[in-house]
C-alpha cells in the first residue's frame, strides 16, 4: 500500500503533489464511508448530510460561510458515492491555512441548522421529481436497481423519494456523528505548498476529529438473475428511447485490469470503436454509442449505452446483443486491440498533466490499497496487453447469459411483444417512469 507524506497527530494519513507552476492549492477530504451506509427506507441521507454539512459551521449562516469562501479566494464542493463523501475545494495560496480551517469546521462543527435541513430537504425532493424529466437518468437507475436488485450497489446514492421523506434532522445528525471520525479520513493536497508548511497547517486544522472507526458494511458478493431480463420504463410520448445493457464487471485492482481495460476501449469506449461503427457511423440509429468498465470494492457494473428512435428501438437492441455474444465468442481483431493500446498510452499523459489530477491517482492507490506502482507503470502494462489477455478478460468477467437490459420508451403492447420474442430473454417488467 502506498505511504503517505505524512500523517497527522490523530494519525490521518495526508498525501501531497506539489506544484508550483500557479498560486493555487487544490483540497481533497475523504471519508471513507459513503451511501452504503443509508439505512434501507432512508436512501439519500449521506448525500442530504453532505449536502447540509456544506451550508457551514455553527454560529455562521449559510451566506455569510459563502462570504468567507469569497474572501478567500476559494471554491468548495461536496460529493458522495457508494463508499466515499468528499469535500474538494481550490484556494490561493496565501489564505490556505484559513481555508482549512474553515473545510475542517465543517467536518467537526457543522451547523447542522434547522431552516436549512429544510430547504435542502424540500429542494431535494424537487430534484428528484425533476428526474422524472430525465430519460438518460431513468434508464441509469432502472438499470442498476434492476441488475444489483437487493444488493447496495443497486440503491442510488442521490437517494430515493420516499427515503429523503423519512429523514430528519435528528437521523442527519446522528449519520454526521458516524461518519466524520479520523480514522474514515484521507487529506490530499496539490499545488503551491511545501510538505512542510503543509504539515503544520493540515495539524493545525484537523487536530481532534472524533477518533475510533464504524465497521464498513459488510460485503456481499451481488448476485443476477439468471437470463436475459428486460425493465422497460413506461413513459408516454417517447420518439426516442434510452437503452442501457449490462451485467457484472469487475471488482477493483483485479490483475487483469489492464487487459479488460483494452478489450473495453475496442469494443465501446471510443469513437471510433466497433459499438459506435456499427451504431452510429454503418446505421444512424444513435448519436451515441459507449460501453463503460466499472470497478469498486465488489463487482460493478459493465454497461453499454445508446438512444435510438423508437422505430430502431427493437433492432438496435438485437444489433448491441449480437456485436455483444461477438464480442465475448470471436473476441477482438489485432487492430481493434492495437488501436485501443494507442489510444489509451496516447491519452494517458493527459490524465497526469496536472498535479490534482496526479493527487487524484495516488488517492484512489492508496484508497483501494492498489500496488504502489499501479499507475505509474501503467503505460508499460497496457503495452503489454496482448490480443489474447484481452479476449480471455472478457469471457473471465462478463457473463455471455445474464444480462439486464433497461429501456425508457413508449411500453406498447406491439414494443412488449417484439421484445419478449428476442432470443435469450426470459421476462420483460414493465414499471411506470413515476416509480423510479
Amino acid at each position: 500500500m502506498i505511504a503517505p507524506d505524512f500523517r497527522t497527530l490523530d494519525g490521518i494519513p495526508v498525501f501531497c503533489e506539489v506544484s508550483h507552476a500557479l498560486p493555487v492549492v487544490d483540497v481533497d477530504v475523504i471519508l471513507q464511508r459513503g451511501s452504503l451506509l443509508d439505512p434501507v427506507g432512508a436512501e439519500g441521507l449521506t448525500r442530504l448530510t453532505a449536502r447540509l454539512m456544506r451550508r457551514g459551521p455553527a454560529g455562521v449562516s449559510a451566506e455569510r460561510f459563502d462570504e468567507r469562501l469569497d474572501a478567500l479566494g476559494a471554491t468548495l464542493s461536496v460529493g458522495i458515492g457508494h463508499e466515499s463523501l468528499r469535500i474538494q475545494g481550490s484556494v490561493i495560496r496565501r489564505n490556505l491555512g484559513p481555508f482549512l480551517a474553515e473545510l475542517a469546521a465543517i467536518l467537526r462543527t457543522p451547523g447542522l441548522r434547522r431552516k436549512d435541513f429544510a430547504r435542502l430537504k424540500r429542494t431535494t425532493e424537487a430534484e428528484l421529481i425533476q428526474l422524472r424529466d430525465r430519460d438518460g437518468a431513468l434508464a441509469s437507475r432502472a438499470f442498476r436497481a434492476a441488475l444489483f436488485g437487493r444488493h447496495r450497489y443497486g440503491r442510488p446514492s442521490s437517494g430515493t423519494r420516499e427515503g429523503v421523506a423519512s429523514i430528519t434532522l435528528d437521523t442527519v445528525r446522528a449519520h454526521h456523528a458516524r461518519i466524520v471520525r479520523a480514522p474514515h479520513a484521507v487529506i490530499g493536497l496539490a499545488g503551491d505548498v511545501t510538505l512542510e508548511d503543509a504539515q503544520v497547517l493540515v495539524n493545525d486544522a484537523f487536530a481532534d476529529l472524533p477518533a475510533g472507526a464504524i465497521r464498513r458494511p459488510p460485503a456481499r458478493e451481488p448476485k443476477m438473475k439468471s437470463g436475459r431480463r428486460v425493465v422497460l420504463v413506461d413513459k408516454p410520448s417517447r420518439t426516442q428511447a434510452q437503452l442501457v445493457i449490462g451485467t457484472l464487471g469487475m471488482v477493483v485492482g483485479s490483475p487483469d485490469h489492464h487487459a479488460m481495460a483494452v478489450a473495453n476501449t475496442a469494443f465501446g469506449g471510443t469513437f471510433t470503436s466497433r459499438l459506435m461503427h456499427e451504431v452510429r457511423s454503418e446505421r444512424g440509429w444513435s448519436y451515441g454509442a459507449y460501453s463503460r468498465l466499472g470497478s469498486d470494492r465488489q463487482r460493478e457494473a459493465w454497461s453499454m449505452a445508446t438512444q435510438p428512435g423508437a422505430e430502431q428501438l427493437v433492432d438496435c437492441l438485437r444489433l448491441q446483443l449480437g456485436l455483444y455474444d461477438d464480442w465475448r465468442s470471436r473476441g477482438l481483431k489485432r487492430d481493434e486491440v492495437r488501436r485501443a493500446k494507442r489510444y489509451l498510452i496516447k491519452s494517458f499523459p493527459f490524465d497526469i498533466e496536472t498535479a490534482s489530477r496526479r493527487l487524484e491517482r495516488t488517492l484512489r492507490t492508496a484508497i483501494y490499497a492498489l500496488p504502489d506502482d499501479w499507475y505509474a507503470r501503467y503505460p508499460s502494462r497496457i503495452r503489454a496487453v496482448k490480443r489474447a489477455d484481452a479476449n480471455d478478460a472478457v469471457r473471465a468477467h462478463l457473463s455471455g447469459d445474464d444480462l439486464t437490459i433497461a429501456i425508457v420508451a413508449t411500453a406498447t403492447a406491439e414494443l412488449r411483444s417484439a421484445l419478449g420474442s428476442i432470443d435469450g430473454v426470459r421476462a420483460v417488467r414493465v414499471v411506470s417512469f413515476t416509480e423510479l
